[in-house]
């Protein structure tokens, strides 16, 4: 029988996510349309079958329902929660590969983050194009 080590509860969630990093500098950084298939408020372990350099800081994207938002214990300011509007959110925040398996990377969430409510694609493309 495993012992849980873990220190936050995990959600197996099923989140639309996006996951970019830089090889160097220079490069322009992929991203890979992924899923979440387990969320905690200290990190999260993504369903892809791309193969990601350990220990790289990558930025994930998750595109989150406000219910599950407030399960997983997010630090958002109370201001940021009362300008939500909507049911679903894109939320941004940065963390460091510790695992990488055949179906899948395992990701801990940088100590200082904090996750920052985004437009929605669609909305920041039309602002952008006016």
């Amino acid at each position: 029988m495993s012992i849980e080590r873990r220190e936050q509860e995990r959600f197996s969630l099923d989140l639309q996510a996006r996951i970019s990093y830089r090889h160097t500098a220079d490069d322009v950084p992929p991203t890979v349309d992924t899923v979440a298939a387990n969320v905690s408020s200290g990190g999260a372990f993504l369903r892809s079958d791309h193969i990601f350099p350990m220990a790289s800081k990558v930025k994930i994207e998750f595109y989150i329902h406000i219910d599950d938002l407030k399960k997983l214990k997010f630090i958002l300011s109370l201001e940021s929660l009362k300008q939500l509007t909507g049911d679903h959110i894109w939320v941004s925040t940065s963390g460091i590969v510790i695992r990488q398996e055949e179906h899948g990377v395992g990701i801990i969430f940088d100590t200082d983050y904090q996750l920052t409510p985004m437009q929605s694609p669609e909305i920041t493309n039309a602002v952008n194009r006016k």
